[in-house]
């Protein structure tokens, strides 16, 4: 029940493995289609095309080619996909229990949660000469392919977004994807997508049970509900014990590789077969027909209930401001400046089930507004700029420590005069040396000048952990 990003390696085998993978074509949903600022910019929209898609993942654009060619061979990688999987209770009751709302609310939540990945994480590399610059972008290429079953053939509602390796930059011209961001925050589009569809889930008339790292299921299925269909986390749990850990302890990438290690090929499979295994595996583990019809009927009439969504709305409205003031005061004591990103999905974090995404934009935008957040430009760790904040209260103290500062230069004696701070400096740096562990000539410069210092406050900036 989290985002996974993986590079594809061949658009031949990229635009192959999704039209040959399970669609949905019942109830008017879509199999595929198009998003971004990117495809709009390319006229795109709607269902994917087979044609389109494979050209784009080639890096054909109209006339232009991107990639780059070495000893005569284009080098281009198609692009990366990120898929997206519902909690195995919204599976349940969407497939099982034949609750089709749940299925377009993932849709929803899927499309918010790629929004989010656009306007914070597209980003381009721009070489001038010798040096190369990360440029944002804001606009982003999407084909998005929504699927119903595992590889193990259990009901698992999840979405392939294709990030294509194309972006516009600020001139409008075409170039490759930097895809750093979406691996380093990798862990947020999932957070972003579950807060989203949590909201989701209980306006359709559900209630929820809230776990650690914004994860959620539906209340009202048990334990060996969920346990029954849950085939391929059951393999990837058993890949991870013989290797000495589990699901909680290992890094992303063991688990990456455990997934890798017990995928099974993709098997076609009439839909309506599965359902009905499903169904019959559902009843052995207790959760009948009766239990299901009940537990959808239940949730139909709530949301048919005006007060239900007036209720809601109210809380949303109430707790977005809270949660958007407590994540930046949390997010503030570690950073001076924090990206909007991050405050967006902290504040999601902590008001999980009762806000939603767009609910959350308005409030920072309030705070920001009334001057409890300051607009500050963020630079993730390559270089590229996006939006960002500081915090009142941290613009406050800065402009306080630097006032301090200020009038306490000059006003002091040294600690020691210059004669006896090389001495000092001399007799340490020697010892340091015995040790394994030589001064080098910036430090014994720091060190000097904080000895003979005539200032109240003296700073010294250094590597970290140094």
């Amino acid at each position: 029940m989290v985002a996974s990003v993986s590079a594809l390696t061949s658009s031949a085998q990229a635009s192959s493995y999704y039209e040959a993978d399970d669609y949905y074509a019942e109830g008017g949903l879509s199999p595929s289609e198009w998003q971004g600022g990117g495809a709009e910019a390319l006229g795109l929209s709607g269902e994917v095309d087979r044609d389109q898609f494979r050209d784009l993942l080639d890096g054909r654009i109209g006339e232009q080619q991107l990639g780059t060619f070495r000893n005569g061979q284009l080098e281009h990688r198609p692009g990366w996909d990120v898929t997206l999987s519902a909690p195995k209770s919204v599976s349940i009751m969407a497939e099982v229990a034949g609750d089709r709302r749940l299925i377009a609310a993932h849709g929803e939540a899927v499309r918010t949660a790629m929004a989010h990945v656009e306007k914070h994480m597209a980003a381009t590399r721009i070489r001038d000469g010798g040096t190369v610059t990360r440029e944002a972008t804001g606009n982003l290429v999407i084909a998005s392919f929504q699927h119903g079953t595992s590889r193990a053939q259990d009901p698992q509602l999840h979405t392939h977004n294709v990030i294509m390796n194309a972006t516009r930059d600020e001139d409008g011209a075409w170039r490759s994807l930097e895809p750093r961001a979406l691996y380093q925050l990798q862990k947020q589009i999932g957070a972003i997508y579950r807060q989203e569809l949590a909201v989701k889930v209980r306006e359709l008339g559900y209630e929820i049970e809230t776990r650690k790292d914004s994860m959620f299921e539906i209340k009202g299925i048990s334990g060996e509900g969920i346990e029954a269909f849950s085939t391929r986390s059951a393999e990837i749990e058993a890949a991870l014990a013989e290797r000495g850990t589990s699901r909680d302890a290992a890094s992303a990438l063991e688990k990456q590789v455990a997934a890798l290690d017990t995928r099974e090929a993709k098997v076609a499979a009439d839909h309506g077969s599965l359902v009905a295994d499903w169904r019959e595996t559902a009843s052995g583990a207790g959760f009948g027909p009766e239990a299901r019809l009940a537990m959808v009927r239940e949730a139909e009439a709530k949301a048919a209930d005006p007060a239900h969504l007036a209720s809601i709305d109210m809380q949303g409205e109430n707790a977005a401001a809270r949660a958007v003031a407590h994540a930046a005061d949390k997010l503030g004591e570690r950073q001076s400046i924090f990206s909007a990103a991050t405050l967006q999905e902290e504040a999601g974090r902590i008001g999980l089930g009762r806000i939603g995404y767009s609910q959350i934009g308005a409030a920072i935008d309030a705070a920001a507004k009334h001057g409890e957040l300051i607009d500050r430009t963020f630079q993730d760790r390559r270089g590229a700029e996006f939006a960002g904040f500081s915090t009142r209260q941290n613009v406050e103290t800065e402009a306080k420590l630097l006032r301090i500062e200020a009038e306490g230069r000059g006003g002091l004696a040294p600690i020691a005069s210059p004669l006896a701070a090389a001495k000092a400096v001399a007799s340490a740096s020697a010892q340091a040396e015995r040790a394994g562990y030589g001064w080098n000539a910036d430090q014994r410069a720091a060190t000097v000048q904080l000895l003979t210092s005539r200032n109240r406050v003296t700073a010294l900036q250094g590597y970290a952990g140094t």
